[in-house]
């Protein structure tokens, strides 16, 4: 099978050491009613998470978490140039825009021939649709009394961030987020 160097992800899932399992041992040994099986903890695990999550996206709230601070969605200005001449770090790359302008380019190469050529041109979202803005999630934790808050790290699933783009590019719109 070829291998196709177009098609390559950057870097995989986060690799944590607390896991979904570390929660359930915890719980299993410290409750204090009877015990639900881990199939069942799962279950519902997944749907409170997943019914926080699109709520916090659907309808613009704010989770906040006692001692761990808050969780919404942050909308930030999208920077095209540093002061200093650079292309800003924020901006993500339209890859579909990008392969058919490459295409046009250079024309009657393959894919595998395209991404082998050095010093090619590419376009990024510009986000004309949303007013130059870009949204992610923000987890505000400057408040709360958490010690060595600056070791952790939130980092939501992309299915999560997907939905983000879905209500973002909805041309019915009802829900805005702030800065």
């Amino acid at each position: 099978m070829e291998k196709f160097n177009y098609l390559k992800r950057s870097a995989g899932k986060l690799k944590g050491t607390v896991r979904k399992d570390n929660f359930y041992n915890y719980y299993k040994a410290n409750a204090k009613e009877t015990v639900v099986d881990k199939k069942i903890y799962n279950k519902f695990l997944k749907e409170l998470l997943e019914t926080f999550s699109t709520k916090i996206i659907e309808l613009g709230l704010e989770l906040k978490i006692n001692k761990i601070g808050k969780i919404r969605i942050k909308s930030n200005n999208l920077k095209f140039v540093k002061a200093s001449g650079e292309i800003a770090k924020n901006l993500k790359i339209d890859w579909k825009a990008t392969w058919e302008y490459w295409h046009s380019k250079y024309p009657g190469l393959t894919r595998q021939e395209i991404t082998e050529l050095n010093n090619k041109r590419v376009l990024f979202h510009d986000n004309e649709h949303t007013n130059h803005e870009y949204y992610s999630h923000y987890w505000d934790n400057l408040s709360i009394p958490l010690k060595f808050k600056s070791f952790y790290k939130f980092k939501p699933s992309r299915q999560y961030s997907r939905l983000i783009a879905k209500v973002v590019k909805d041309p019915n719109r009802k829900v805005f987020y702030y800065g």
